[in-house]
């Protein structure tokens, strides 16, 4: 996300921007491949902590280098100085890990939360009038729909129509009423050409990414009896992260789909209810791909309806798709 910040505000694909991504991509896909689950690996000074935040650590040095060439174009601007104090700050907090002080446990990985946490606390002092938001809602979009791709490969891997023809036709139907949520959310009734910091946007994408992964891991261990009541859990979760991230980012929507509590609490009541319902008939694939057809599209429906009604209450034409018109909002 920090990088997210920089490339959004200051990125023009000059040399030193393509360098130094170049740079950072080696740097987090050998990250990647430190991760360990395993917690008998996770004690002060095993070379998997150690590895691995001296790696984050040089992540977060690359996004100050960034910003610190970045001055040598618009100068040392307020904005600038605090996001390189900033990437320090994320820096020197990993430390005790990387030198073999501190092991990994359920306490201490909340500082790993700190980059998440600080830009809230201290948002006065970033210049939110450089955040392109059109750029950042679309950047979160091919990030969804990439991270949706792993979610089609698992779901026709683990139900291949040859074996599970209904299961994997319905929980990809299923699947796919869930894009559709989120691209008429983020497409059609968020104000893409509003000005805006764009803070809530990504962190609203963070359940939506989590959600999204979750509920695929949930796919593959349905089909294992020995783990399905961990798939189900899952499952669930994700389903419910994913409309969580979906729902919050109702807050950048057009003035006219701007939604009242009422609306919520509707929508909290269909997820809860679809949500009920799943955990009755958890034991049956089929069945709880049929529970997620029906909640997913009511949701479409439902969200389809409030975004009709309010343009007929504003006095606003429905849009003539027969136009090809590219805002269909």
């Amino acid at each position: 996300m920090t990088e997210v910040f920089y490339y959004n505000k200051y990125g023009d694909s000059r040399r030193i921007d393509i360098f130094s991504v170049i740079a950072l991509m080696f740097v987090v896909g050998n990250l990647a491949l430190t991760f360990d689950m395993n917690m008998a690996h996770l004690y002060a000074g095993h070379p998997t902590v150690v590895i691995f935040n001296w790696l984050l650590i040089l992540a977060y040095a690359i996004i100050a280098l960034q910003y610190f060439l970045k001055r040598r174009v618009l100068g040392f601007n307020r904005d600038i100085r605090f996001s390189i104090v900033a990437c320090a700050i994320y820096g020197m907090s990993l430390l005790p890990f990387a030198l073999g002080l501190l092991g990994a446990n359920i306490w201490t990985v909340l500082i790993y939360l700190i980059p998440n946490i600080f830009p809230v606390l201290t948002r006065r002092y970033h210049d939110s009038s450089r955040i392109n938001f059109p750029h950042a809602v679309e950047r979160a979009q091919l990030v969804t729909i990439l991270t949706l791709g792993e979610t089609v490969i698992a779901i026709i891997s683990t139900y291949p129509l040859t074996e599970s023809l209904y299961q994997g036709a319905l929980l990809f139907a299923g699947m796919s009423f869930m894009f559709i949520s989120y691209m008429t959310q983020t497409f059609l009734a968020i104000d893409h050409h509003r000005q805006a910091a764009g803070s809530l946007l990504f962190y609203a994408h963070i359940p939506i990414f989590i959600g999204i992964n979750i509920f695929t891991v949930g796919i593959e261990f349905l089909a294992d009896s020995h783990h399905a009541n961990l798939g189900f859990a899952l499952f669930l979760f994700g389903f419910l992260s994913f409309y969580a991230g979906v729902v919050t980012t109702t807050h950048y929507n057009q003035s006219i789909y701007q939604l009242h509590l009422k609306t919520y609490l509707k929508i909290g009541l269909l997820l809860g209810i679809g949500a009920f319902i799943m955990s009755l008939v958890r034991h049956h694939i089929l069945l709880l791909s049929l529970v997620l057809c029906a909640t997913t599209w009511a949701y479409n429906r439902y969200y389809l309806t409030v975004r009709r009604r309010k343009r007929e209450y504003h006095n606003i034409p429905h849009p003539d798709p027969r136009k090809n018109l590219r805002d269909f909002s």
